[in-house]
């Protein structure tokens, strides 16, 4: 089981965060957590390349900029973190 905690960065502070529990993670389906999490916040689905699946599975972490959005976003980032 691991928790993911995702923080909307705006000027370096955090302005909203959201934390799902994954039972058995899988980053075959990491796309679906990251659906979860972007509806949980409210915000549009950013597109998941293979660098942030391995960020987040090497790493655990990974960062959405608002480069990796199709549509338009107010903020500087999405960070996505294993925090458990």
């Amino acid at each position: 089981m691991i928790r993911i905690w995702a923080k909307i960065i705006i000027d370096g502070k955090i302005v909203k965060s959201h934390e799902i529990t994954v039972q058995n993670y899988d980053y075959h389906i990491f796309d679906e957590y990251v659906r979860e999490i972007a509806y949980g916040l409210d915000i549009p689905t950013p597109v998941v390349l293979d660098k942030h699946i391995i960020d987040f599975t090497v790493y655990k972490s990974t960062r959405f900029f608002k480069e990796d959005f199709v549509e338009s976003v107010d903020f500087e980032k999405l960070v996505l973190e294993n925090v458990g």
